[in-house]
């Protein structure tokens, strides 16, 4: 999706609205962008949240696009973070690497608990 919220790209499971997702994505993100830097910190390039039965991973790529992946707890941030690269390579080879100046692999998630 781009950081607007239009959606670029979908796929969900059942009846749920990929439009809710996406808008209330872009919100967040803009949420804590705002956050981060009226705290005199830097705007982060991915943000994980994490729920009783769900983990959502929201990255930035490309200029102005966002990939964002929601899984159940079992697996682990890290397996959304690994899911994130390959999905992230496979769209910037078919755009012809548009995202190429993006590190690979970004350090693992560490999660307070």
């Amino acid at each position: 999706m781009r950081r607007t919220g239009t959606i670029l790209g979908a796929w969900t499971k059942g009846d749920i609205s990929r439009e809710i997702v996406s808008v209330m994505a872009a919100t967040m993100l803009g949420s804590i962008e705002t956050m981060s830097e009226a705290l005199g910190c830097p705007s982060p390039e991915r943000v994980v949240v994490e729920t009783e039965r769900c983990r959502m991973l929201a990255e930035k790529f490309e200029p102005h696009g966002v990939l964002v992946l929601v899984a159940t707890r079992d697996g682990s941030a890290d397996d959304l973070q690994r899911s994130s690269l390959k999905i992230r390579s496979r769209l910037s080879e078919a755009s012809g690497g548009a995202d190429r100046a993006r590190p690979a692999l970004p350090a693992p998630i560490r999660t307070a608990r």
